[in-house]
């Protein structure tokens, strides 16, 4: 038993001949409000002035809603669209709320180092921590350092390259293997 399988998912229903819902739903409210008009006239409380204005505006408007498209989408989401171009305020500004307090960071003079400096230092072997490792530090900690966590990061940065390898004292080079098979 062969199943018929739909090709246009994106295609609403037609349900009212060759209208969807919507459109029909649409059309209907268009023609009640020219109905109610037209039974207004008939009884004498609209001129017939009144009366044409009301059914042009509400028949334009109910077959504009049904079956107009504005760049390839409904009129109502266009005229919603619209009516919130025109309602919101066209100017952002930016209130700046006051947050708490928080500690500001204060440098001295004594902290900034110079690379002149910096250099003496690296060769004279003091305990030596580059304005570079200690922000990485400050960074990598969430801005909590302490002293001795400080200490002890410029101690153990120093102490990595302090000490020569021990394969380079020895005097073992790497040997190229694929050169030998060509």
């Amino acid at each position: 038993m062969a199943t018929k399988i739909p090709q246009d998912v994106t295609r609403e229903d037609r349900l009212v001949g060759p209208l969807t819902l919507k459109q029909f739903l649409y059309v209907l409210g268009g023609a009640s409000i020219i109905f109610i008009a037209y039974q207004y006239y008939a009884l004498q409380y609209l001129f017939f002035i009144e009366f044409a204005v009301i059914s042009i505006i509400a028949g334009t408007i109910s077959i504009a809603f049904a079956f107009v498209k504005v760049n390839g989408r409904p009129f109502g989401l266009f005229a919603a669209n619209a009516m919130k171009f025109w309602t919101n305020p066209k100017l952002r500004t930016w209130h700046k709320e006051p947050r708490e307090a928080t500690p500001a960071i204060t440098a001295h003079g004594t902290d900034v180092k110079d690379t002149k400096t910096e250099i003496a230092e690296r060769h004279s072997g003091k305990e030596f921590q580059t304005q570079l490792e200690k922000l990485s530090h400050l960074l990598d900690t969430g801005g909590t350092m302490k002293l001795e966590d400080a200490d002890a990061v410029t101690s153990h940065i120093t102490n990595l390259n302090a000490s020569p390898s021990p394969i380079n004292e020895a005097g073992l080079d790497v040997e190229d293997v694929l050169a030998e098979g060509e």
